[in-house]
């Protein structure tokens, strides 16, 4: 295996991950969240989208197809996710389970953000993705506290 393979795998996993949390988040019941936390999605969202984007032109210009991976731990945080939305449960509990386990989705999302910059380089053209990396600690921020 090269280096290059393994940039193409880690793009791979990063496409998959950042592809699972926008299908999730998209329609997700987070009216339970205060408005601030709600708006803090809201931009994770939108850098999500944006990293979707852009790993999703780099895969393709480097002629690699991102295949149907499935991010197991993004799996299964949104399930956690989803449990803690299902359970009845005081508005403030759940908001808090709820940043916990976002909180816990945000860190593996940057861990991966700093795999490829790890492997990549200015070569790779990874670093629109590298940029962004800076604006998702900021909105962990926003979103935990």
């Amino acid at each position: 295996m090269t280096n290059q393979d393994l940039l193409n795998k880690e793009l791979r996993n990063f496409y998959a991950l950042n592809k699972q949390i926008n299908k999730y988040f998209n329609g997700s019941e987070i009216d339970f969240l205060p408005e601030s936390v709600q708006l803090g999605l809201m931009d994770y969202l939108g850098i999500v989208c944006e990293s979707e984007e852009i790993t999703g032109a780099i895969l393709e210009k480097s002629a690699v197809n991102p295949t149907n991976t499935i991010d197991s731990i993004v799996s299964e945080i949104t399930e956690n996710l989803n449990q803690i939305i299902k359970q009845d449960l005081d508005d403030q509990v759940k908001a808090a389970g709820y940043r916990m386990s976002v909180n816990r989705l945000i860190s593996y999302h940057l861990a991966n953000f700093e795999n490829l910059k790890f492997v990549g380089n200015e070569k790779n053209d990874i670093s629109d993705l590298i940029s962004v990396t800076e604006r998702l600690r900021s909105v962990k921020k926003k979103i935990i506290g």
